[in-house]
């Protein structure tokens, strides 16, 4: 596969370069059983729960929604938690572990576009987790009437360049598979629970509305919630992002050293 890109990039640009590798990559990503179930299954079983369980009836704890429309709203971002914490940051280690990306670089494949392919593949299945999660939703509960929906892609978007360079830079550490899949698991949990598909954080205690507030996945879950079922401003989310934004770009570029 090496050579086969090594005589693309000398013929094409690097855009077209990062879709032919990009191909390649789909299939490889679809064989991360782990990855495939937290991206598609968890959200869709948890979603199902947590929206029957917490009833209809709007409530002050969930912003004034009711539960179902929160939790609907609210696990269309889990996908995108688990494919750039568990998914992602395998696909880059195994390929430093294997050597592959050294004989990607002797082959004339910059690592960037390897990196960018990589992504490129992760957001394809994050928009096909988020379209199962509502596929799945919309008989049983229904899908919530979008308020604003040109925010809800404004903190989707900034959300999704942050998780994937935190997915990205995870993968570049890590030297092993295993190490990246331990530590996408022990970041996805807490941003899971206590950010992007756990309780509400106005029924958390104090500490924990804290640590809910730091965690990235959290962010952008309440970007896209809020803006979703128009409850409240997303102004403090997007500046939190855009502040993890700027520490992810610093450690892209430290954790980037290590791959030369």
């Amino acid at each position: 596969m090496s050579t086969r890109l090594s005589t693309s990039t000398s013929t094409v640009r690097a855009p077209q370069a990062t879709w032919i590798l990009a191909v390649a990559e789909m299939r490889l990503m679809t064989r991360e059983w782990a990855a495939m179930v937290f991206a598609f299954a968890f959200p869709v079983l948890l979603m199902l729960i947590l929206a029957g369980v917490f009833g209809t009836e709007p409530s002050e704890e969930y912003g004034g929604a009711t539960p179902d429309d929160y939790y609907v709203a609210d696990y269309v971002a889990v996908p995108l938690g688990a494919l750039a914490l568990i998914g992602l940051p395998v696909m880059v280690a195994g390929y430093r572990e294997r050597g592959v990306l050294r004989r990607f670089a002797s082959a004339g494949v910059p690592v960037g576009v390897v990196l960018a392919a990589q992504a490129l593949v992760t957001v394809v299945l994050v928009v096909l987790g988020a379209t199962a999660v509502l596929a799945v939703a919309a008989p049983v509960y229904g899908v919530p009437a979008i308020q604003r929906p040109g925010m809800v892609l404004v903190g989707l978007a900034l959300g999704t360049v942050v998780m994937l360079g935190i997915g990205l830079v995870l993968g570049m550490l890590a030297r092993t598979t295993r190490s990246a899949q331990a530590l996408g698991l022990l970041a996805f949990f807490p941003m899971w629970l206590l950010g992007a598909g756990g309780p509400p954080r106005a029924v958390m205690p104090e500490p924990m509305q804290v640590v809910s507030d730091v965690l990235p996945l959290g962010r952008v879950s309440a970007a896209i919630r809020e803006s979703w079922l128009g409850t409240s401003s997303i102004g403090a989310d997007l500046t939190a992002l855009l502040a993890w934004l700027l520490i992810v770009g610093v450690l892209t570029v430290l954790a980037r050293r290590r791959l030369r």
